[in-house]
């Protein structure tokens, strides 16, 4: 066994002594994958990977195995049999939860969540401020936080604290020029918003020896709201315009019957 493999053998070992536990998050759909950060696998070493208290992947003497039984990672398990990481596809949430893998006598624990692919709605009038909130506790603990805009590579406005503390906004699109306030909580505020706005918004927060976690907001418009003044002056002048018409009415009965006479 070579000093290399022994070295990240400890280091395992270190993590196992403390319970570290790695985070990693991701959107339903995609793919994840635990790494075990060993560079190859010896011949006599046994991988088992649990989900919760179920063993659902195991290497022996390279061989690999899968728990046919387990209904909800049929067909999406790839069990590296070099390195043991082991990668889920076409993730689900119901993926989500904590993750073992045991090699030799060298244990590593994963909390894995898959976020729901439907995003959360804000609808907002047009020329209105809007403000995307997000649900990430520890934000404050990552490096560099980004907000998308639809399939867009290029960040509308990021937070990179490896650069800088302020905000930055992608000053070549035009659509958001001058109306993006990114804060240091993460939230992101539209100010005079307009129609082209709606769409799909993406934040991804990144951090050293963190999980990357994202969370997506569907922007829409609603129609304008009818203001209390318009609807008392509508109702006042079709209020009087029912008095008028009973009034001419009236009139007309009473001398149209004066005249028969």
């Amino acid at each position: 066994m070579g000093n290399a493999y022994l070295m990240i053998l400890v280091m395992l070992s270190v993590e196992g002594v403390f319970g570290a536990e790695k985070i990693i998050e991701t959107m339903e759909g995609d793919p994840v994958k635990l790494e075990t950060c060993v560079t190859k696998i010896q011949k006599d070493d046994k991988v088992e990977w649990k989900f919760e208290s179920q063993v659902i992947a195991t290497i022996k003497e390279h061989n690999v195995l899968f728990d046919t039984d387990n209904a909800i990672f049929k067909d999406k398990l790839h069990l590296d049999d070099q390195t043991g990481d082991l990668t889920i596809t076409n993730t689900r949430t119901k993926h989500s939860g904590h993750y073992e893998v045991k090699i030799g006598n060298i244990t590593q624990t994963f909390s894995v969540t898959v976020l729901d692919a439907i995003p959360k709605k804000v609808s907002v009038t047009e020329g209105d401020s809007v403000t995307l909130h997000h649900d990430i506790a520890d934000i404050e603990n990552y490096d560099v936080i980004e907000w998308m805009f639809e399939d867009e590579a290029n960040p509308i406005a990021q937070i990179n604290k490896k650069t800088s503390e302020n905000p930055s906004y992608d000053e070549t699109d035009e659509r958001f020029r001058g109306r993006l306030k990114l804060d240091h909580t993460g939230s992101l505020t539209i100010t005079n918003t307009k129609s082209t706005d709606a769409g799909l918004y993406k934040l991804k927060v990144t951090g050293q020896n963190k999980g990357v976690k994202y969370r997506q907001i569907r922007v829409t418009f609603s129609e304008s709201a009818v203001s209390t003044g318009v609807i008392v002056v509508t109702f006042v002048c079709v209020t009087a315009l029912i008095v008028l018409g009973v009034g001419i009415w009236c009139y007309i009965k009473k001398h149209g019957r004066g005249s028969s006479y």
